[in-house]
């Protein structure tokens, strides 16, 4: 049978639809094809490096409604779509997202509005980010004025009725309605109406829908930090955000904003063959059709733009010996040093920083490298570098350390008998000369040969000090790798592993303990793992402060008691102390709260387990500004923060540093005589004009109150804190001191072990209220 044809009137409607498509893409081709910067700030390369690194240093704290309003048209696309909330992301980093403070909404615009999630859905940072990268591409025709007037009649939903009000618009400012008069109403009911470009904006538009003076509430999403460094300067010039850096400062440059657009142009007739439509069926005929071809013209207005530049601490190159210097905050820094140099906090020696505690290093470790086919060349001379790494971390820590090296795939190969090398200059050029031998990762096979052979008395290794083995791999094991591993644990063999994050779930069935892994995500990251694995080979079987487990809270005063930049050098001051310390879920466990009128938490127990992203937090936490109730932030302490709910651990050191100069508009003595009562210890620091007895209130002791003649020598009074940690904070002797159970529970203690007795609740530490049914069936 002859295959069907389509009608002709189908076959002329699919012609008309292709020469549509066709002039379509060649617009936007048309478009595409500009190499020009559609915004251009005339000013040198160099100042316009400083102005996008600037806008990760400044924040905006302030009580304030963001609302954003996305354009999900057609007009836009996905891939605009997406940088839009990009863009979105990177704003919500500088804005202090909590109830008190900024609380951030988001509407999707298109034919119609959608409110994706109100101002007080989402009160943290993070979850704030998460709602926007969740926000779906909706599609349809291109509304602004509509989208504008949702708002005008909806308010902002969640908001509160005395903040400023802060309207976001994501746009390429081309609507199929009227922007203008929305557009004005919401400027004169009080909302400050910020217009954000994105794809190929009309500038002129933009202008005429922000805000007066427009030059300050314009800006382009897609060169991200730019935008948002020109909106927290509006909002600081505007008094709306007051935290921004002293020795930061704005600047204003003229910019040029281009508008790219494209029109058809007659270019003549030409010969062209038609057919009659009321005759389908007759012959075509020659006639004349009408020539275009699509230019494009750009139109360029000139504008001012207001900009934020903060000092770069890494511009003079602190860091020594090829270190990398990475900027945390206007004064802060850290340096990423090269092998060799990680002992200095600028590179400068060779040794590295040994805590108070770990001096004495006296361990037999074997590193055993993956070096299978699967593995792959280029993680096995990763591994070998980090092991190189690792090596002279240890050697710095104790010349009482012997090491060995092996190697597997089918089988293994002992690359460097244990003792060997005694010097890290010896090894170090050994396990350069190792070589990449594949095969297959029977990593069973391995743990079982270092179960066995691995620490042989005969071979050289010692009886009297903790043997351990570190893991290298980044591949699945061929053999199953349990029973090797138990073999190992069962001869008193310590199992260390270090592999990237997708193995973490395998790595902690070897080891038996999740704190024994080290995971990375990234090559950088894997080198910070450097300092960590020491501390835990050090910490094996050694007793002192850095072997223990210790939940540390600072709480820090952030009312107007302390000035700005003296409370600067506090968050400095804390990030110096943390950096002393091994974060981690089994060792020591940080948070950290701000107080004025009320606490706030800044980061719990559980947050973080390394230094990295908790210093970059601590550098962010707000100024407050606010009369200091610091009694009511202990409180806050004792039942949020160091509860089992807030990360806390039942029977290990608890220690809470108060950073304050003893002023407080309540009864903080009371509260912190509860705390220890609870067996928590409590440590003061005085910086400024230390008021003695009220410190000395607080501590209870004389000995756990630190007075700092000024905030300027604060840094100098790191290591007295430390030590004073290590030395006089002391575990619980009770597991139910202070109660770990919540919601009115008892708790019952037995030999090593505690149990909570609720009413009318379950879990653990009564953390579950019980339905009716489940009370009625624990009911005798």
């Amino acid at each position: 049978m002859a295959p069907r044809l389509p009608p002709r009137r189908s076959l002329r409607y699919l012609s008309l639809k292709i020469r549509t498509l066709i002039s379509i893409i060649f617009y936007l081709a048309v478009l595409g094809s500009c190499g020009e910067s559609l915004q251009q700030i005339l000013a040198d390369k160099e100042t316009i490096v400083k102005i996008a690194a600037s806008g990760n240093l400044i924040q905006c704290s302030a009580a304030i409604d963001v609302l954003l309003l996305i354009d999900g048209s057609y007009s836009i696309g996905k891939g605009s779509f997406e940088r839009s909330k990009h863009f979105a992301i990177k704003m919500v980093d500088v804005l202090d997202i909590n109830p008190d403070r900024v609380r951030i909404g988001a509407i999707q615009y298109s034919s119609k509005p959608k409110l994706e999630f109100e101002l007080n859905d989402y009160p943290t940072k993070d979850e704030a980010k998460e709602a926007i990268k969740n926000i779906r591409f909706r599609g349809g025709s291109t509304e602004i004025g509509k989208s504008i007037k949702y708002v005008l009649r909806k308010g902002f939903p969640g908001g509160r009725g005395d903040t400023a009000k802060i309207l976001v618009l994501l746009t390429d400012g081309k609507s199929q309605d009227s922007i203008k008069s929305p557009a004005i109403f919401a400027q004169r009911s009080g909302i400050r109406l910020f217009a954000v470009g994105i794809k190929h904006p009309k500038w002129d538009v933009l202008h005429t829908i922000a805000s007066e003076p427009s030059e300050m509430y314009v800006f382009f999403a897609e060169h991200y930090d730019d935008a948002v460094n020109g909106l927290i300067t509006t909002l600081t010039q505007l008094a709306v955000c007051n935290d921004i850096h002293p020795r930061c400062r704005v600047e204003s440059r003229a910019c040029l904003r281009t508008t790219l657009d494209a029109h058809k142009e007659f270019h003549g007739n030409h010969v062209c063959w038609k057919r009659k439509i009321q005759a389908p069926h007759t012959a075509p005929m020659a006639g004349i059709c009408p020539y275009y071809r699509w230019k494009r013209f750009n139109t360029t207005i000139q504008s001012q733009c207001h900009r934020t530049l903060c000092p770069d601490p890494c511009e003079s190159s602190p860091c020594l010996n090829g270190g990398t210097c990475i900027t945390e905050s206007v004064e802060d820094y850290s340096c990423l040093c090269p092998l060799g140099y990680g002992g200095d906090p600028l590179c400068g020696g060779g040794k590295y920083i040994i805590p108070a505690g770990l001096t004495d290093c006296a361990v037999d470790l074997l590193f055993l490298i993956d070096g299978s086919w699967a593995m792959g060349r280029d993680d096995f001379l990763l591994a070998k570098d980090f092991v190189k790494r690792a090596v002279q971390a240890v050697f710095a820590s104790s010349a009482n350390i012997l090491v060995a090296v092996a190697q597997y795939g089918d089988k293994v190969h002992t690359e460097i008998p244990i003792g060997r090398h005694g010097t890290a200059p010896d090894l170090l050029r050994a396990i350069d000369g190792i070589g990449f031998r594949g095969g297959n990762a029977m990593t069973g096979n391995a743990l079982r040969h270092v179960a066995e052979s691995g620490f042989r008395g005969a071979g050289g290794s010692r009886g009297q000090v903790p043997h351990v083995a570190v893991l290298l791999s980044n591949s699945r094991p061929r053999d199953t790798a349990g029973a090797g591993a138990e073999l190992a644990r069962q001869r008193e063999i310590f199992v260390l592993a270090v592999g990237g994050s997708r193995l973490k779930a395998q790595m902690t069935q070897i080891t038996g303990d999740p704190d024994l892994v080290f995971t990375y995500g990234h090559v950088q990251e894997l080198h910070g793992k450097v300092q960590e694995l020491r501390t835990r080979i050090c910490s094996i079987n050694t007793p002192g402060c850095y072997s223990k487990s210790l939940d540390l809270v600072f709480v820090v005063d952030a009312s107007a008691n302390v000035p700005r930049n003296d409370y600067r050098r506090v968050k400095a001051f804390v990030k110096g102390v943390v950096s002393q310390f091994d974060i981690d879920a089994d060792l020591t466990q940080v948070a950290m709260v701000i107080y004025g009128e009320r606490p706030r938490t800044v980061f719990g127990l559980s947050a973080f387990d390394s230094h990295g992203r908790m210093k970059k937090v601590i550098s962010q936490a707000p100024y407050l500004d606010s009369d200091p109730r610091a009694g009511k932030a202990l409180l806050h302490v004792l039942e949020d923060t160091l509860s089992v709910g807030g990360g806390a651990r039942p029977g290990v050191h608890k220690a809470v540093v108060v950073i304050t100069d003893g002023r407080s508009a309540d009864d903080v003595a009371a509260a912190a005589d509860e705390m220890r009562g609870n067996g928590i210890a409590v440590l003061t620091m005085g910086p400024g004009s230390v008021h003695s007895r009220a410190l000395l209130g607080i501590a209870g002791n004389a000995r756990l109150a630190i007075p700092v003649p000024s905030y300027e020598r604060l840094k100098h009074y790191a290591n007295n804190l430390v030590q004073t940690i290590c030395k006089d904070v002391r575990a619980s002797s009770s597991l139910c001191v202070p109660n770990p159970c919540q919601n009115g529970g008892v708790c019952v203690q037995k030999d090593r072990s505690y149990s909570c007795r609720c009413e009318g609740w379950g879990g653990a530490n009564c953390e579950r209220q019980l339905s009716q049914q489940e009370q009625a069936a624990l009911s005798p």
